[in-house]
């Protein structure tokens, strides 16, 4: 017997690492954990080339062993698994596993030697951010990343790392989200690379389980980003630039503000989109002083909703339309109780941004941009 583990740990390791592999890969490697067991310590490797991770834990073992097996099929044993011990063990190329309650299984695995050794990133820009802050910075920034591959560079997230801020950005010309650290960091000059939403999203869940305090080690390099743990290393191939100047959307002159309670806002655009254009998502909104009236009215199902909540805002009547769809994503992120919204024209970019009670509060320096949808005649109406 090789390798004792308690069954809850080997299924967090290989939850980690199991969405790294593809259904459609054409090298079949690619489908297969490496299962690696040397000094005490189990790693399990994923990788599809543009990303690659080990994630690893100590556990109670006889002699080494490295094998790469179906991650697929393994995955899905453990998951079945009961709770408890369960053993590992290899017969020259055949995995062996057995539970204490009794279930046992073999798995005809393959030589490792075939699987694709781990990206060095050799770098100088090496430094560490808390947990909480790159998964708030994910979280808010993520969510924008476009979906047309034609335009790689938009289908990822910028990170811009200063000496003294650090922040990311994402946009698929509709909508942006960005979130900006004011922390000291260890570089030489600002760079900037584009991670892939990918990586980030699955960087944010495998963090997301421990301590917001913990500490990441990242490296960026010319061509990879590391983030790394006493638990874990990932390495992502960093996404060809340059990034577009995402600046150049943000307008400066917002004439008109209201302060919106979040919640009330977010239900209430819920309601009314149930009627919405399923291809357009369009939501008429009607701003008047201390007044918002939302609505929908839609031809083809030949439906209507209207709602109204009571805000902040003293300015002329102001008729703008908004994807209803991308307007509660960003509300679901933003974590105040209330939003300002600045608008200036029907056809120009609307800012959102959180509202703190307290200054203390206030973490990180947030904007979300939605792009307002031109209003139909029928809908304006």
């Amino acid at each position: 017997m090789s390798i004792i583990i308690q069954k809850k740990d080997l299924f967090d390791l290989m939850q980690k690492a199991i969405p790294l592999i593809s259904n459609k890969s054409s090298l079949q490697i690619l489908s297969n954990f490496k299962m690696t067991y040397i000094d005490s310590k189990l790693e399990i490797s994923a990788t599809d080339l543009d990303h690659s991770m080990k994630v690893f834990t100590p556990v109670d073992g006889e002699d080494p062993f490295d094998i790469t097996v179906n991650a697929r099929k393994i995955f899905d044993i453990v998951r079945e698994l009961p709770d408890g011990i369960v053993s590992l063990d290899l017969d020259e190329t055949v995995l062996i596993i057995e539970s204490e309650k009794g279930f046992s299984c073999k798995i005809a695995g393959a030589d490792s030697q075939d699987f694709p050794g781990f990206p060095e990133n050799t770098t100088d820009n090496k430094f560490q951010l808390a947990a909480s802050s790159i998964c708030e910075m994910v979280q808010k920034s993520s969510f924008a990343v476009a979906k047309d591959e034609s335009r790689a560079c938009l289908c990822g997230v910028l990170w811009e790392i200063g000496k003294d801020k650090t922040g990311m950005v994402s946009t698929d010309g509709h909508r942006l989200g960005s979130s900006f650290y004011n922390v000291n960091l260890p570089v030489q000059d600002t760079i900037a690379g584009i991670v892939s939403q990918k990586s980030l999203n699955g960087l944010a869940r495998i963090i997301d389980g421990k301590s917001q305090q913990e500490m990441i080690t990242v490296m960026v390099g010319d061509k990879y980003v590391t983030f790394e743990t006493a638990s874990f290393i990932m390495c992502s191939k960093l996404i060809d630039g340059p990034y577009p100047d995402y600046t150049k959307v943000i307008p400066q002159n917002n004439p008109k503000e209201a302060y919106i309670d979040r919640t009330a806002l977010l239900n209430a655009v819920k309601r009314v989109s149930v009627l919405s254009n399923n291809k357009t998502h369009l939501v008429k909104f009607v701003f008047k002083p201390g007044t918002l009236e939302i609505v929908v009215l839609n031809r083809d199902i030949g439906g209507e909703a209207r709602d109204s909540i009571t805000i902040n805002y003293e300015g002329d009547e102001h008729i703008i339309g908004f994807n209803g769809q991308y307007l509660t994503e960003i509300l679901d992120i933003i974590g105040t109780n209330e939003v300002k919204i600045e608008m200036n024209t029907q056809i120009s970019a609307c800012l959102l941004y959180p509202v703190f009670e307290k200054q203390e509060d206030k973490k990180s320096e947030d904007l979300f941009l939605i792009m307002p949808l031109r209003i139909m005649e029928e809908v304006a109406a």
